[in-house]
This record gives C-alpha cells, sequence and structure tokens, in this order.
C-alpha cells in the first residue's frame, strides 16, 4: 500500500480512531491498533472514495467543458459565401 499520509496527518486520525472507539464503543485502543485499523480501512475502503472522487471530478469538469466549448463556438466568425 502506498502511504498518503504525513507523519503528523497519520497520527490525527490515529487520535481520531482512538476518539471514536473510546466515546462510541468504550473500548480503549492503543496506538498500533488504531494505526492497524486506520491501514486496513485505507487499503481496503480507500480505493472506493477514492474511484468515487475522481469519477465525481470528471461529472463535475465535464460541465465546464461543454459550457467551455458552448463559449468557443459563439466566438466563430461567420464566414461568407463569396471567396
Amino acid at each position: 500500500m502506498i502511504n498518503t499520509f504525513s507523519r503528523d496527518m497519520k497520527d490525527e486520525l490515529i487520535q481520531i480512531i482512538q476518539t471514536y472507539f473510546s466515546d462510541e464503543l468504550d473500548q480503549d485502543l492503543g496506538n498500533f491498533e488504531a494505526e492497524f485499523l486506520l491501514d486496513f480501512f485505507s487499503e481496503h475502503m480507500g480505493p472506493h472514495y477514492y474511484n468515487q472522487a475522481i469519477r465525481d471530478v470528471q461529472k463535475h469538469l465535464s460541465g465546464y467543458v461543454d459550457t467551455l466549448n458552448e463559449r468557443i463556438d459563439e466566438l466563430e466568425k461567420p464566414l461568407s459565401d463569396k471567396h
């Protein structure tokens, strides 16, 4: 797995996992266990979120490209029938 998180970001995410387990599940997780969960979810669920984000960006940019093409068409000069 490619590590895409800085150490600071990873530490912050580990803290979030530990807080969640403590508050919601009344379980204490050590750093190792929380980091293991983060790595597991990143590896197995991360690609699904990544792919959805790519599809969302593609859809969003498609609208911009359509608008850009319309604007370019508006700039086109009419051609005279005379040569």
